[in-house]
């Protein structure tokens, strides 16, 4: 199943089924950070597995790094293992990709076939063929969409074991939708049928977390740095651990909401990854412009990275500075290309516009006289 408009929930719960009942053992992959969202619908599919007798691990390839997120894992319970690196084994027959919009995995793909692939981005032109694959862009979330499966499916799952999953998949939506701001119609119809299941005084308890310092640090870097250029906010934050990652993303989400009248902002790092021998260039867009395609504006870059409406990050490998002994002339470097870059495509925003606007076309007439394949 292959869908990018119409989400026919009966379908993907039939669909979800009949792909992870070929296998014996999936080995879940969280590829990009572990947010709540990609927490959330990996724990349910785990569960869903785990009910028809299907063994399967969840195992994310970067750490935890906001305190929020690791209570979620903490009070949930969520049987999540970090590793730097996916080792092939002979112990798992598939994998399963969510909340990301490309399924391959080159430890992986060549190894065993993809059983499972969801996300709520638009899709690549090309990826890795997969048993069962669901791109949705009327859901904020893909905890939206394991919550309709979940519903559809009414599987007789323990109460402490259902509460569990509703409460992680509350906080995928409340997350990934940004508080609600972007929820769309299916958001709102999984959150009613959550709603009886969630545990309030953890939701409360998580909710209630303040700003880390390590976030306040970084977003006085922000402010130092930003660069304001016909509507487009830019700023660096320098080196960071790859254990404050997820701070580029709220850094991009508080200068949008707080920076007027920018209509696009642009945070990025330079992430050290494995005790600083390997670098990566992360960005995190946020947007309030309708009109910006911001999947196109990524891959116009070119860089490995994707987005949906009104937000979008890349990542560019830079392991071959990692021992740069000079880092301020290396982080000068790499901050004043990323901001030269914004610039160009933010003079040539016409161009994307246009591209945008004819992708969406094709898009909206696919969806019209086209089939889910």
């Amino acid at each position: 199943m292959n869908s990018n408009n119409n989400l026919n929930v009966g379908e993907a719960a039939r669909g979800l089924l009949e792909a992870i009942r070929r296998y014996k053992n999936i080995l879940i992959v969280v590829k990009g950070s572990p947010d709540p969202d990609v927490l959330a619908s990996s724990f349910v599919l785990r569960n869903v597995c785990d009910h028809y007798g299907i063994r399967s691990r969840i195992t994310a390839l970067a750490e935890l790094s906001l305190p929020q997120n690791r209570a979620i894992v903490k009070k949930l319970r969520i049987p999540v293992r970090f590793e730097k690196s996916l080792k092939a084994d002979t112990e798992h027959d598939a994998y399963a990709v969510l909340d990301f919009q490309s399924a391959g995995m080159k430890e992986l793909s060549e190894k065993i076939p993809c059983a499972v692939h969801i996300d709520h981005h638009e899709g690549l032109d090309r990826d890795v063929p997969a048993d069962f694959r669901l791109l949705s862009d009327q859901v904020g979330s893909v905890s939206t969409v394991m919550a309709l499966i979940l519903r559809e499916l009414a599987l007789p799952f323990e109460e402490d074991d259902q509460r569990q999953m509703c409460t992680a998949l509350f906080f995928g939506i409340h997350t990934d939708t940004d508080h609600y701001r972007h929820a769309t119609p299916l958001d709102y119809e999984a959150l009613e049928y959550l709603s009886p299941f969630l545990d309030m005084d953890i939701i409360n308890s998580v909710l209630s977390i303040p700003m880390s310092d390590r976030m306040i640090t970084l977003l006085g870097h922000a402010f130092r740095d930003r660069e304001i250029y016909r509507g487009w906010l830019m700023t660096g934050i320098g080196f960071v651990d790859e254990t404050d990652r997820d701070n580029i993303a709220l850094i991009a989400d508080y200068l949008l909401e707080r920076e007027e009248p920018v209509e696009t902002v642009i945070v990025y790092a330079l992430i050290e990854k494995g005790h600083g021998r390997r670098l990566e260039l992360d960005a995190s867009i946020r947007t309030r412009d309708e009109k910006l395609d911001l999947n196109g504006l990524i891959r116009s870059i070119p860089v490995d990275g994707g987005a949906r409406a009104f937000k979008g990050a890349f990542q560019v490998n830079l392991d071959f500075f990692s021992h740069c002994p000079d880092r301020q002339a290396l982080w000068d470097l790499a901050s004043t290309t990323i901001k030269e870059t914004m610039k160009n495509r933010r003079d040539n925003i016409g161009l994307l516009e246009l591209k945008g606007f004819y992708r969406r076309l094709k898009k909206t007439i696919g969806g019209l006289f086209g089939s889910d394949g």
